[in-house]
């Protein structure tokens, strides 16, 4: 009994990390930069090897690497410098969903028993606005980013920003793509339409303070098999 009881338990974190899509996205708190995995107001931990990347950029597009340190089931890194920018990617690694088992998540590739409904690899990037500079109106470089076309800093509640998606330095294509069109962080699970072209799309100003646009990217590479993408912008406005 006691084995089917973990079982299930497991199978519930692991479709609930793909179907509710948990997200992730940098606080900075003080000299530290905090590495956050789930929802507003609703965090969970995760495994800190799945770091690959954790940037701060400076004024002058200089990149130094962050070293993510343990911290109670998350990480943060040190601030040791003035930086504009903060980036991170994360590798989620492989995801098997199958009639008989529901989804599984692995380290590796590899054989799992049942028809395979899908499968895929899943990355997350995240990358935060200390400072505004005028070129963070491009895109930097990440995979899948979000992209602001003016400075979201000086914007107040209600106002609209517009951004841009982009898959490798290139408008995003439009199937597959999704992005929240708000940030108010008092919404747990903000909704996520789907991107109708490749063109800028407004995203609406919450509440003064934190403020984080989700957006998700799913490559399809045949029936079954896909690569997931799930990406934040996130930056702070004042009253």
């Amino acid at each position: 009994m006691m084995k089917k009881i973990v079982l299930a338990m497991a199978f519930v974190l692991a479709f609930s990390s793909i179907c509710s899509a948990h997200d992730m996205w940098l606080e900075k708190k003080g000299r530290k930069a905090y590495l956050m995995y789930g929802h507003p107001g609703s965090t969970d931990p995760y495994p800190i090897s799945r770091i690959t990347s954790l940037t701060g950029i400076n004024e002058n597009n200089w990149k130094t690497a962050l070293e993510p340190v343990y911290n109670k089931g998350e990480a943060y890194a040190w601030i040791d410098d003035i930086y504009t920018m903060l980036t991170v990617e994360f590798d989620n690694k492989y995801w098997y969903h199958t009639e008989e088992g529901g989804w599984q998540n692995f380290d590796l590739p590899r054989q799992v028993c049942g028809k395979i409904i899908d499968e895929g690899r899943s990355y997350k990037l995240s990358k935060t606005i200390l400072t505004w500079m005028d070129s963070m109106d491009k895109p930097i470089g990440q995979r899948a980013e979000i992209v602001p076309l003016k400075d979201p800093t000086k914007l107040k509640e209600g106002d609209v920003l517009p951004v841009m998606m982009f898959y490798e330095g290139k408008p995003m294509p439009a199937a597959g793509a999704r992005i929240s069109t708000t940030t108010d962080r008092n919404i747990e699970h903000p909704a996520l339409v789907n991107l109708k072209n490749s063109k800028p799309i407004n995203v609406k100003i919450g509440p003064a303070g934190r403020q984080v646009i989700i957006g998700k990217y799913e490559k399809r590479l045949d029936d079954t098999r896909r690569v997931w993408y799930a990406f934040s912008l996130s930056f702070r406005t004042t009253k």
